[in-house]
């Protein structure tokens, strides 16, 4: 371990026992130069511990010639990358380098295999320190009450949540992810100063919000799923309080970036993290991609995320010193993040495997209504066919009960209509299956935000 890394493991130690605020007022500080030196001594290491103990980067390395004592930026490994892929195929097994503590799952992917990721609980406090800051920036203080909607089933943001609240030392209620009437009821006895969710979830609560009666929020927190600047402005009109996005991967411990106030793009979290764009276009948009570099247990290099987006290194005028990921525009994986949950074609090829008299072909549309998103499913069948919306229905409900328990909740609405065989790869065309028709809409939402900022 170099000299700088020995200082830089010592400062963290020594920040684990120090106040939120105080490691707030350190990142507030950190000169850029500081931050690209840590970073490099930080990577090489990871690098290197990779190389030596991981049996798929040793293969990996051996196989492509790679000098790890030759390289200092993830950029010098040239077409390598790790992918989700590689994580399902391979198992944690290739990836552990050290002892592991506790695992969690991907809560969403193109496959109904999820990808296994295995940490330290040192990582997790170390985490939890880092979200703490970031939402002491926010305003989050000791004398504040936390209710949280999330999902606990192998996610890996309650813990992280939990673990930034313990170093904030305020008080906190787990709900986990209930109807959200029935966490109103419940949650108003408390009353909350800030809630966490699911942004679908959250949009939910506010339409009973609307109805019912806020009470007094500082500012609520979503993560898990992206959202439209139309879907923000209203749950913030509901709750006459801000609602800050959360960018994480189960891959990252959930921790890849948050916003700050100015909502411009997900600050990044680049002490413990190398950013890329993989073959960005003329824009900068391109593959986010990312290096963890201080994992213990299950380093990644050059992991490919799936999510198409671009780097921000402008300074931004809340003074903090990291560059932002600008917000997600897309999935290179045909995974669509909304209301319904982490979809993606393999569910519906499912669902659709079920229904009695539905053709091989279908497709499915994303939209938002103003309230909620919006599944439209167009199913091929024969007009001797019936009732195919109550098969698509009775075979959602017993495949994918999460998916079920969200329609239930009102966090979208599913529309069948049954088209001609055919009718939907009319010309021998490829067939798209999965269409998110809310990215236009957003862009201009983004754009017309910038252009009033």
């Amino acid at each position: 371990m170099s000299a700088l890394a020995r200082v830089s493991d010592q400062i963290e130690r020594a920040a684990l026992q120090i106040a939120p605020a105080a490691t707030a007022r350190v990142l507030r500080a950190l000169p850029r130069s500081f931050i690209a030196a840590l970073q490099r001594t930080r990577f090489t290491d990871t690098l290197r511990l990779a190389a030596a103990r991981s049996p798929f980067y040793r293969e990996q390395f051996r196989l492509r010639n790679v000098d790890v004592s030759r390289i200092e930026h993830p950029s010098q490994l040239g077409d390598f990358y790790t992918t989700g892929e590689d994580l399902r195929r391979e198992g944690p097994e290739a990836f552990v380098i050290g002892h592991p503590d506790t695992a969690f799952e991907t809560t969403g992917t193109t496959s109904p295999i999820p990808k296994r990721v295995f940490f330290s609980n040192r990582e997790l406090d170390q985490m939890g320190l880092a979200s703490a800051a970031a939402l002491y920036i926010l305003g989050l203080r000791r004398e504040d009450i936390v209710v949280s909607a999330f999902d606990c089933s192998f996610w890996v943001s309650p813990a992280i949540l939990r673990s930034a609240l313990r170093f904030l030392a305020c008080f906190h209620v787990e709900a986990g992810k209930i109807e959200p009437l029935e966490f109103y009821n419940r949650a108003i006895r408390y009353r909350p100063t800030v809630i966490v969710g699911e942004p679908s979830w959250i949009a939910r609560l506010s339409e009973i919000a609307r109805e019912r009666g806020p009470w007094p929020v500082k500012f609520l927190v979503a993560g898990g799923e992206n959202a439209s600047e139309a879907s923000r402005r209203a749950v913030e009109r509901a709750w006459g309080a801000p609602l800050y996005l959360n960018y994480g991967q189960t891959e990252a411990f959930g921790a890849l970036g948050l916003e700050c106030r100015n909502q411009q793009g997900y600050h990044r979290n680049d002490l413990h993290f190398v950013f890329e764009i993989a073959e960005p276009d003329a824009n900068g948009d391109g593959e986010l991609v990312y290096t963890t570099l201080t994992r213990d247990v299950m380093p990644l290099i050059r992991y490919r995320s799936a999510d198409i987006t671009r780097l921000v290194d402008e300074p931004c005028s809340c003074g903090l010193f990291t560059g932002r990921v600008a917000k997600i525009r897309a999935r290179t994986d045909e995974l669509v993040v909304c209301g319904m949950g982490n979809i993606a074609p393999w569910v519906f090829a499912d669902v659709q495997e079920r229904v009695p008299g539905a053709g091989d072909d279908w497709q499915v549309s994303i939209s938002h209504n103003g309230r909620c998103d919006v599944v439209e499913w167009s199913v091929e069948a024969t007009p001797e066919t019936s009732d195919v919306n109550d098969a698509v229905l009775r075979a959602l409900r017993v495949a994918f009960p999460d998916f079920w328990k969200n329609l239930e909740m009102k966090l979208y609405e599913l529309r069948v209509t049954v088209v001609p065989p055919g009718s939907l790869r009319q010309g021998g065309r490829k067939l798209r299956r999965v269409i998110d028709q809310r990215d236009q809409r957003d862009q201009r939402d983004q754009r017309d935000l910038h252009d009033r900022s």
